[in-house]
């Protein structure tokens, strides 16, 4: 049987979501409370649930202390989100639940809400990476590091003008060893956002404005890019 998925918010993100999910095998229900965005998730082929779920009787209804395996809060309302995890978490312990913020502070509030993971700003250019995956394995990887309780994330780190690694060959870099980071690969500024592997050993060189797609854990991830970025 399908894994049960509820997805709140079909915003940009949202959508890319289902659509991974679905491809996955996933069953998905979509809940929003505006009609352009239920009319919408219907037209992409999904079932759909009008509510704002801030009432834990709709929470109940869709089954979220039953057999919903995960929730992705992922509306435009931070206050939303925020207050329906922690109303899920409330109704189910074992729920995993993924959700947005654009702050520490607000990650912190979620976290202590019962969000199972937070996705941050430079986590969701991540998802890309899905579409360029073709090894079962690394998919795997991925889910568990996305949609579970690894403490491991993936991020997207900018090469500023005054980088260390400015001008370096990627396959040449092994500076992120030192900080325990994985490096996946690199999105190239002048190939129109190429994503490139580092598994394919290419003599690129690291130029301003390039992303480091790297996977690790958090605090590691932020010494990293303060240590690579620093003045």
């Amino acid at each position: 049987m399908a894994k049960k998925v509820v997805i709140y918010g079909y915003t940009a993100l949202g959508s890319k979501i289902a659509n991974i999910l679905n491809d996955k095998k996933y069953a998905i229900l979509v809940v929003d409370f505006e009609e352009s965005a239920l009319i919408q998730a219907s037209k992409d082929g999904f079932e759909i649930f009008e509510s704002t779920l801030l009432n834990d009787n709709d929470l109940v209804e869709i089954g979220i202390d039953k057999d919903i395996d995960s929730l992705f809060c992922v509306s435009n309302s931070n206050k939303n989100n925020l207050f329906i995890t922690l109303s899920a978490r409330n109704l189910s312990k074992e729920l995993k639940i993924i959700t947005i913020s654009k702050t520490k502070a607000e990650a912190n509030k979620l976290e202590i809400a019962g969000a199972t993971k937070v996705l941050n700003p430079n986590e969701l250019g991540a998802y890309r990476i899905y579409r360029y995956m073709a090894k079962p394995l690394m998919l795997r990887v991925l889910d568990d590091i996305l949609f579970s309780k690894s403490d491991l994330n993936i991020s997207e780190i900018h090469i500023e003008h005054f980088s260390l690694l400015k001008d370096q060959f990627l396959k040449d870099m092994t500076i992120h060893k030192d900080f325990n980071i994985l490096l996946l690969g690199i999105m190239d500024k002048e190939i129109s956002d190429k994503f490139i592997f580092n598994t394919k050993r290419i003599n690129h060189k690291i130029d301003e404005g390039d992303v480091l797609v790297v996977v690790g854990k958090n605090e590691d991830l932020e010494n990293f890019s303060n240590y690579i970025n620093s003045k």
